[in-house]
């Protein structure tokens, strides 16, 4: 039977050839959205993931870095590392601002990075100076496009000049950039405040434990371990953009079931007298519905094939010109989209079962 699929199958090329064009065009659009998704949902966490710190502390009220600022006292360092389980607690400041260079606008969120502490350190420098001096700025390789080493960014008034490339810090609709302290401070005219802390908890203490003795010694302050920040912080990908890839992916579903199960059905209906012969010596109705299936799988697994190799050569490809276009297509991804195709390829065999249920034998022997 696999046979009398296969030959069925590629008897008429063109209409393979549109059949499987239809899937590998599904395939594209559900990888690369769904690499689209992985690759944002990481970058937004990815900077705090690196940081060297168990939990954040911020103000009452903050759940995230860039929608819920907070502001905090410099001095509440001595009073955090006071508190029972808390082994060491370091200032991170950073403002959100639009800046300005070679005659372009855009977003930059700049961290303080105080080298001698550590705190508000880049994840990786890629090229230039580690450690930004008077006047300078490191900025994220995203903005790589936009900006070259030596620049000068007007930063609210500010000149800082570009030394240094990082990564890790690409926010999609802004990026990280590093600067030192005293920068920082005059942008944003706060010297006696931070944004958060960085605090390490003592080996052997519990987390939890540690959080609810910040909270009570401290009422207005909220402390939350590394693993729920970044979960705050990657929300907004989750609330707003998971929504509008999950009906893009439910209509290239629909494409992909629609295209296979036309071509087959063509097929099937062309066919009607050889099917007619199958049923003449004995062929059940169960043994025509399993080679319309098989078929049906065929130009899915075709199609398949071709659209992952498509999936990831345009990623790597756009990637390379649109630093922002980060995809991450992952091997359970591409698992669960060859089930998903497997899957959409049986439900458009169903599309011609009726047909052939009513296929007469008695054709075969007409004029």
């Amino acid at each position: 039977m696999f046979l009398i699929a296969w030959r069925n199958l590629f008897q008429e090329k063109t209409r393979l050839l549109i059949s499987v064009g239809g899937v590998a065009f599904s395939i594209v659009l559900i990888m690369m959205l769904t690499g689209l998704y992985r690759g944002w949902n990481d970058k937004m966490g990815q900077y705090i993931r690196s940081v060297p710190a168990d939990l954040w502390v911020m103000q009452d009220g903050t759940e995230d870095m860039f929608h819920t600022p907070s502001l905090l006292p410099l001095s509440l360092a001595d009073e955090l590392t006071k508190i029972n389980g808390v082994d060491s607690a370091k200032p991170f400041n950073a403002r959100r601002l639009v800046v300005s260079v070679n005659g372009q606008e855009f977003q930059l969120y700049i961290v303080g990075y105080n080298s001698a502490t550590d705190a508000g350190r880049p994840a990786r420098i890629t090229r230039g100076k580690s450690v930004p001096g008077p006047g300078e700025i490191i900025i994220d390789h995203s903005q790589s496009k936009k900006v070259n080493i030596g620049d000068r960014i007007d930063a609210a008034g500010r000149q800082l000049k570009v030394v240094g490339f990082s990564e890790g810090g690409d926010l999609v609709i802004t990026s990280f950039a590093f600067t030192s302290p005293e920068e920082l401070d005059k942008i944003q005219k706060l010297p006696d405040a931070v944004s958060q802390f960085w605090v390490t908890i003592s080996p052997g203490a519990d987390s939890n434990k540690v959080i609810s003795n910040i909270e009570a010694a401290l009422p207005d302050v909220a402390a939350v371990t590394r693993a729920q920040f970044v979960k705050n912080n990657t929300k907004i990908v989750s609330d707003s953009f998971l929504p509008v890839i999950l009906i893009l992916v439910l209509v290239s579903i629909a494409v992909g079931i629609a295209v296979i199960g036309l071509t087959i059905f063509t097929s099937t209906v062309e066919k009607s007298k050889e099917y007619g012969v199958l049923k003449a010596i004995g062929l059940n109705n169960q043994q025509l519905y399993g080679i319309v299936t098989r078929q049906a799988m065929v130009a899915g697994a075709i199609g398949f094939a071709i659209g992952t190799g498509l999936a990831f050569g345009l990623s790597a490809t756009v990637g390379k010109y649109v630093p922002q276009f980060v995809s991450q297509i992952r091997a359970v991804d591409v698992a669960w989209i060859l089930l998903l195709t497997l899957t959409m390829s049986v439900l458009a065999a169903f599309m011609p079962t009726r047909r052939l249920a009513r296929i007469d034998p008695a054709e075969v022997f007409k004029a």
